[in-house]
């Protein structure tokens, strides 16, 4: 057998008894489970106890007024729905009463029962308008980032497969080398050569330097750190500058290695070491380079196919939250009372 689903809690606070009687003959049996506190302690030890989902409330009560009750209340349930009753209503009293979200502050009198009930009714109504609003928004946001997670899993998962079905744009892997020392950079470009699939230019200066990387674009720069009477950190600086940016690998002598230190931290992929006694860790520092070059220009083919490929989505992801964030905005607002 299932259990029926519980009334919603109103509660009433008011030191006159009949202002909770009226409240009781308002709806039909079920509408509402209704309490009754005369003081606004006891109203607080309800609220704290129950799940109340209205509050009605007088607002010259004994002891804490009912504002106050409002005010406290709501720091423990913020999406309680308020409302304020007067014998006595003063703009301060309403402007107060506003400020505190109160839904409605009707004043007492013949027609409060009538009152009364529509301010219940709207309130409730706007409430859950507005708890269901939220609600959707939340739902939008995670869905998106969870959209967006997959994505870029997907993205990963598909890396190797991209590579065989359809090769990058810019086919090879171009490199410059700058140093003053022309043997240097002969032996250098004759072993990079060898490798399939990359092309080589030279430049002796930092002004040969800049001139190439203006030509460019190239996807790793092999500068010394002395050139001359310049210093690889200039070419460092102008290759950070250009977009796309290339890798830059530093090389120093021993005397300057805490230099090729500072220099990675500005940027820098790494450096080697001078004198080379093994030219097979200056071309395994390459081949590291490049494939994490080769690596990073995938992913970034992928992302902006992802981006393009999801605009629809995008697009109909905003304007459903705009419409959204309109229903909020627009949400039906308490009738105004006659005095």
């Amino acid at each position: 057998m299932n259990a029926s689903r519980a009334a919603p809690i109103l509660l009433v606070v008011d030191g006159d008894p009949r202002t909770a009687e009226m409240a009781l003959e308002l709806w039909p049996p079920g509408t509402f489970d209704v309490r009754a506190a005369a003081r606004g302690e006891l109203a607080l030890d309800i609220l704290r106890r129950e799940p109340v989902a209205v509050l009605v409330t007088e607002a010259g009560l004994q002891g804490m007024d009912g504002l106050t009750l409002i005010r406290l209340a709501r720091r423990e349930r913020p999406e309680l729905v308020s409302i304020v009753l007067t014998a006595t209503p003063t703009a301060q009293g309403a402007v107060d009463a506003l400020r505190l979200e109160a839904a409605d502050y009707i004043l007492k009198h013949r027609d409060t029962a009538a009152y009364l009930r529509e301010s219940v009714q709207r309130a409730v109504k706007r409430n859950v308008h507005r708890v269901e609003t939220d609600r959707l928004l939340v739902e939008l946001t995670q869905l998106n980032e969870h959209f967006l997670q997959s994505m870029s899993a997907l993205q990963r998962e598909n890396l190797e497969l991209e590579a065989k079905v359809r090769p990058s744009s810019r086919q090879g892997f171009r490199m410059l080398i700058v140093d003053d020392d022309r043997t240097i950079v002969a032996v250098l470009e004759s072993l990079l050569l060898s490798q399939a699939g990359i092309e080589v230019e030279c430049a002796y200066s930092v002004e040969e330097a800049r001139a190439a990387l203006e030509r460019g674009p190239f996807d790793l720069v092999l500068s010394d750190l002395h050139i001359g009477h310049s210093s690889g950190m200039d070419v460092l600086a102008f290759a950070r500058g250009l977009s796309p940016s290339p890798a830059v690998v530093l090389m120093t002598g021993y005397a300057s290695v805490e230099t090729a230190i500072q220099a990675v931290e500005q940027g820098a992929q790494g450096y080697l070491t001078k004198p080379f006694t093994d030219l097979n860790v200056v071309l395994g520092r390459v081949l590291d380079t490049k494939e994490g070059v080769e690596q990073a220009r995938k992913e970034s083919m992928w992302l902006g196919e992802i981006r393009g490929r999801n605009a629809d989505f995008i697009a109909r992801y905003r304007l459903l939250k705009m419409k959204l964030a309109t229903l909020q905005r627009d949400a039906p607002q308490p009738r105004e009372q006659a005095p």
